[in-house]
């Protein structure tokens, strides 16, 4: 499992596609914002649209193109030009999915929109920016992502059986490529990315991701970066913009979070494997990452 892999394994992220949105005419939709954990997406069938960012960015959106709202925040669609207030669409199901229709059955913007859900404090999804478009050409060239999209408009106007789990599966696998895509025409700067690309520094931060419950020292780690500890301590802050125990400490709490929802170790077993010889430090922590102590949200299901 590369670095990568365990990211988006530590995320727990799920897929889902949820509405197909069919808008005639002049049009504007409002998107508010969704709760901890939730980033939605568009991708842009056919037709072209604006959407209008919590950040004052007008960003357009052609055939092809794909949206991705990493943190959720809110945001606006609205057809080119327009300037009309937003409405609410006709709803209509009966189908694989949903349909939001403004105007007739002959739509100007045709899209398919749905979600990826996280595990709230998410180093992936933290990593990302506030929004990202992925364009049909940086993509059409990728067999694998063109195929995909094909797919899953595929089974959005079909009827066979079990496309709903098909559809959800695919989405969940939509996110690999488009953050494969985003990845291939960037180059970080700072954050866990940039440690990734960092020839030296991406040995310790892998090191870390590998096994995060090891007793790291700062020796240790500079040692896997093959740099002085001096001049590793201000490297990583550099680079990563938190200190390697602020770091550390976060992927051990995300490891935490996954071990509690996911398993029944006991508190004392989960705060051992990441790396605390005190279940009472490793609560204390785990309380000011999450706000809520390790057995209360095990108990309400997190």
């Amino acid at each position: 499992m590369n670095s990568i892999d365990t990211l988006i394994a530590l995320a727990n992220l799920r897929g889902s596609l949820d509405l197909r949105c069919q808008f005639q005419g002049e049009c504007a939709l409002d998107h508010p914002p969704e709760s901890l954990g939730v980033a939605p997406y568009h991708i842009v069938l056919s037709g072209t649209c604006r959407a209008e960012l919590s950040g004052g960015q007008h960003v357009t959106l052609e055939e092809g193109d794909i949206l991705l709202m990493p943190g959720g925040a809110t945001h606006l669609l609205r057809s080119q030009g327009a300037r009309i207030r937003p409405v609410q669409p006709k709803v209509i199901e009966g189908g694989v999915l949903k349909v939001h229709r403004l105007g007739g059955d002959r739509p100007d913007l045709d899209m398919l929109c749905g979600s990826f859900h996280y595990n709230r404090q998410s180093l992936l999804l933290g990593a990302l920016p506030e929004y990202l478009v992925v364009s049909s050409r940086e993509w059409q060239g990728d067999g694998q992502l063109a195929a995909l999209i094909a797919l899953l408009r595929s089974e959005a106007d079909g009827q066979q059986l079990g496309a709903r789990s098909f559809i959800d599966a695919l989405s969940s696998a939509l996110f690999t490529l488009i953050l494969r895509t985003w990845l291939a025409r960037q180059t970080p700067v700072a954050g866990t990315f940039a440690l990734l690309v960092d020839k030296r520094l991406s040995k310790a931060w892998q090191a870390m991701l590998a096994d995060p419950g090891h007793e790291w020292t700062i020796d240790s780690l500079a040692a896997a970066a093959t740099m002085s500890r001096a001049t590793f301590m201000r490297a990583f802050v550099k680079v990563a913009g938190v200190s390697p125990w602020g770091l550390l400490t976060q992927l051990r709490m995300e490891l935490a979070f996954n071990l509690l929802r996911q398993s029944h170790l006991s508190l004392l077993d989960i705060a051992t494997q990441v790396g605390y010889q005190s279940q009472a430090a490793f609560s204390k922590k785990f309380k000011e990452t999450y706000g809520e102590a390790p057995g209360r949200l095990r108990s309400s299901g997190g």
